[in-house]
């Protein structure tokens, strides 16, 4: 007869690898929704009111999913498979990582260079390495959608986006 827990074996390790991006996902969401909830109360009232009313329910409801994640894995699995995560042999974590970490380049894209150039660069970067696309097609493909979304938002709903630092510092804006 053979041993069940053997059978049961890759799906435990299943297991504790999903608890453990789960735990590292809230962990982020928390965080940046807490810094943007401490960031609201420093606005007027008037301002505050609506991002406070989202974000408390919200901060409660990962609170929430944090304890349940926490209730269903044990410590030391936790621990064990975090170490195998940052040592990069968990790849599930290496590729949610890899996609944060292209978030934060492309928000820091859009801060120094705007959202026209930042949404246009990251996207020839996502389709030519990262989905192998040719380079002409890349090319029009982002340049493409850039002008697509300049005419619908500049145009179309009147909104100007984020001009970038780099624009700011060209125009002689008061940086500080």
């Amino acid at each position: 007869m053979p041993d069940k827990r053997q059978d049961n074996k890759p799906i435990e390790v299943a297991a504790r690898r999903k608890a453990v991006l789960e735990l590292c996902f809230i962990s982020l969401l928390a965080i940046t929704v807490a810094g943007a909830f401490i960031a609201a109360l420093t606005y007027d009232f008037v301002s505050a009111r609506a991002p406070i009313f989202i974000m408390v329910p919200l901060l409660l409801l990962i609170g929430a999913q944090l304890n349940r994640t926490r209730r269903q894995a044990h410590v030391h699995d936790l621990l064990e498979e975090a170490s195998l995560a940052l040592r990069g042999k968990n790849n599930g974590f290496n590729s949610v990582a890899s996609f944060v970490g292209l978030m934060v380049l492309l928000l820091l894209l859009i801060y120094v260079a705007g959202h026209y150039v930042g949404i246009s660069v990251f996207m020839f970067v996502l389709l030519r390495w990262i989905s192998k696309e040719h380079p002409i097609l890349s090319l029009l493909i982002s340049v493409g959608v850039t002008v697509l979304i300049y005419v619908l938002f500049e145009h179309g709903f009147h909104i100007e986006l984020y001009r970038g630092y780099i624009f700011r510092l060209l125009s002689r804006y008061e940086l500080f």
